[in-house]
């Protein structure tokens, strides 16, 4: 379960109501390597876009509305793996621990709230108020103050409740206290019909404090009593239908009375809270659209109460079916309107992805000109927006986009017209995109903007079969995630080994261009360069990191080509002797069979990372320098089985193994196209049938 944070004291304002799935994308995922965000993934970026969380767009919009810089600020090192955002991509947590770092020690945001938090919290302002009230004798503050503990019997169910005091409250003002904590006591039991009339009837109290507590309270318990039926019992909202109206009526009326009489009080923040949370239960898309307007404008984008509001906002308002119609707030419009441009989205009731009909048209920005008329910067970028993923018209991108790549810094939305731009001038091959990109590095903000400029470039390169540019010495490409992605996925064997021997690099990525090297050149037939290459491996190096996501992990187990297991039975020599044998006579079928004893033992079997060619759309997907086809095991077995001329114990040990390439699942784990299950009976069977005395055809019991 996500952890929702609570809207300063209006607890109950921000009480958790799951965000759609259409907002957020906190999960378990890889980012996709691309400029172009069409549809919402895992991870967003600098630049505003239909893909990012509408979080983060509406992040985003506040801190340039505002001019709030990232200047100075440093990325967070991760809780959990980042799974290889780096600087480039982030999600929503990551981006708010970098905007607003908080001390090591600090504690996280706790779940949603009960009434009964209160019961403590305001213990210290009943006491200070009995206090300051003159007409109390001193025995009835002793005896008031013992009877509040009756609250605290209330919210942990007690059977014997400590009864009420009424023989020893005789004065005017003492009456009026104990009245309060009856009225209390019959909110937090959820006597609403209790409670309500009984704050109600102290808002004309004679003691101050009892006044402006019980007016703020009439409203909070006719608030309860409104929702009371409209959560089920996992807290998900069953619908306006389920609220009771006239109750949210009479809290709607209790907070506006609390806040003219008291606009600063001590409850206000909590009222206007709460306000909200009442229009949010009547639908009143407009109301509460208008209010959150207000705060945005208020609320300073430079501090964590900024992303709290936004959580709010998410929750609340902007995953609400009408709510483009009722906004009128530049900044939420926005939001909207780059969510509305998404070609996929999650559908919240089934969980499933779906093509999204009818998108963003270039009359419904028509029809909100009028909202964004002190706003044309952000107008004339959604109609870019609109241009680009909605009506393909890359020419009016740039039309609405004019070149600015010039600036020595870009706020948020200055950065994201000009990301847009570049995005066209890709879309139109146009020659002087790689230039383009060049002139946006000079003011892009180092932290998270330069990183997205330097994958545009980088794809631009890459696109234009200059890939060695990407490594060139002085190259402005330093991201080693970047670096790393074309290493891994479009890097030939002659870039490969110079980035494995630059000293100038870190070690991880040298890492990276040597196991990529060395794998591909097993796996393609290349054995005489890897015996040449393989003494780069250097002593030590890690052969246990395993090969889950050898793209973003920390350790590389380059060391498996040095140092990795080559046998568990059947005899193997060294890695490098069975290359070197290989290159010599390439169907040798013990070396062969070796090579498929390291595949399986180095743990290969099912890593396709390096096999599978991105998406042509995506960072390492439109080069592939690495001539050759990758060998499977399946592949190996398949031809030594048959093979007349080899030995027989070597044709069964084939056998064995292409048998046991489908243990214990059925799944083929050894690559290439899976075997029926009749034909997999038929290896075993020949098995058993042509060498029952080999010790493969004794040790293997089964089929499967």
């Amino acid at each position: 379960m996500k952890k929702l944070a609570l809207l300063g004291a209006a607890a109950l304002a921000a009480l958790a109501v799951p965000s759609a799935l259409q907002a957020s994308a906190d999960m378990t995922c890889y980012p996709s390597w691309r400029l172009d965000a069409r549809e919402l993934g895992c991870s967003g970026k600098a630049a505003l876009s239909p893909g990012n969380d509408t979080r983060i767009n509406l992040l985003l919009l506040l801190r340039d509305r505002q001019g709030t810089s990232a200047r100075g600020l440093t990325l967070p090192k991760p809780e959990w793996d980042e799974f290889g955002y780096g600087g480039t991509f982030f999600d929503w947590d990551y981006l708010r621990a970098t905007f607003y770092p908080r001390p090591a020690d600090a504690e996280g945001g706790g779940y949603g709230g009960s009434r009964c938090d209160s019961v403590g919290n305001s213990a210290p302002a009943f006491e200070a108020a009995l206090a300051a009230n003159r007409a109390l004798r001193a025995e009835e503050r002793s005896v008031l103050a013992a009877a509040r503990t009756r609250l605290q019997q209330t919210c942990s169910s007690a059977e014997n409740l400590t009864p009420w005091p009424d023989g020893a409250i005789a004065s005017a003002a003492g009456r009026e206290f104990l009245g309060y904590l009856k009225a209390a006591d019959a909110f937090y039991a959820a006597r609403w019909d209790e409670a309500t009339p009984g704050f109600a009837a102290l808002s004309g109290a004679s003691d101050p404090w009892v006044r402006e507590a019980a007016t703020y309270m009439t409203g909070r318990s006719a608030l309860n009593a409104a929702q009371d039926k409209a959560f089920d019992d996992w807290g998900g909202f069953d619908g306006q239908d389920k609220v009771d109206k006239a109750s949210a009526t009479a809290a709607r009326d209790g907070f506006a009375a609390y806040l003219k009489a008291w606009p600063e009080g001590r409850y206000a923040a909590s009222a206007r809270g709460l306000l909200r949370r009442v229009l949010w239960l009547e639908g009143d898309l407009k109301g509460l659209s208008a209010e959150y307007d207000r705060l945005l404008a208020a609320v300073p984008a430079g501090e964590d109460k900024a992303a709290e509001l936004i959580q709010e906002i998410d929750n609340k308002l902007l995953m609400t079916e009408g709510v483009n119609k009722a906004s009128t707030s530049p900044l939420l419009l926005a939001t909207l309107d780059l969510m509305a441009l998404r070609s996929w989205e999650v559908d919240p009731d089934s969980g499933e992805t779906v093509e999204v009909k009818g998108l963003l048209t270039a009359g419904d920005l028509a029809s909100q000109q009028a909202a964004f008329a002190a706003h044309p910067q952000l107008y004339s970028f959604l109609q870019a927006s609109q241009a680009y993923y909605a009506a393909g018209d890359m020419k009016a991108v740039l039309t609405l986009l004019p070149d600015d790549a010039r600036q020595k810094a870009y706020g948020p939305l200055s950065f994201s017209r000009q990301v847009l731009r570049g995005m066209a001038l890709a879309a139109l091959n146009d020659p002087n995109e790689s230039g383009f990109w060049r002139e946006l590095l000079g003011g892009a903000d180092p932290l998270h903007q330069r990183p997205l400029v330097e994958l545009g470039l980088a794809m631009s390169l890459e696109r234009d079969g200059k890939l060695a540019e990407v490594f060139a010495k002085g190259s402005p490409i330093g991201d080693t995630n970047v670096r790393s992605r074309l290493l891994l996925h479009s890097a030939g064997p002659e870039l490969l080994r110079a980035e494995a021997a630059n000293a100038a690099r870190p070690q991880r990525e040298r890492d990276i261009a040597l196991f990529t090297l060395l794998y591909k050149q097993l796996t393609r037939g290349r054995y005489a360069a890897f015996v040449s290459d393989a003494p780069l491996v250097r002593a030590g190096a890690n052969t246990d990191a395993g090969l889950w996501s050898i793209s973003t992990q920390e350790q590389v187990p380059v060391g498996l080509f040095r140092a990795g297991r080559v046998s568990d039975g059947y005899p193997c020599p060294a890695l490098v002797q069975t290359a070197r044998t290989l290159s010599a006579r390439p169907l040798d079928v013990k070396a062969r069979l070796c090579l498929g004893e390291f595949l399986r033992l180095g743990g290969f079997d099912d890593f396709t990372t390096l096999d599978v060619r991105p998406d042509k759309r995506d960072l390492g997907g439109a080069a592939n320098e690495f001539p050759g086809e990758p060998l499977t095991r399946a592949a190996i077995y398949a031809a030594i089985m048959d093979d007349k001329a080899a030995a027989p114990g070597d044709r069964a040990y084939a056998l064995y193994r292409a048998v046991r390439c489908y243990a214990p699942s059925g799944n083929n784990s050894c690559g290439g196209e899976a075997a029926e299950q009749a034909v997999r009976r038929g290896w075993f069977e020949r098995l058993k049938r042509d060498y029952p005395g080999s010790p493969w055809a004794k040790k293997l019991k089964v089929y499967w």
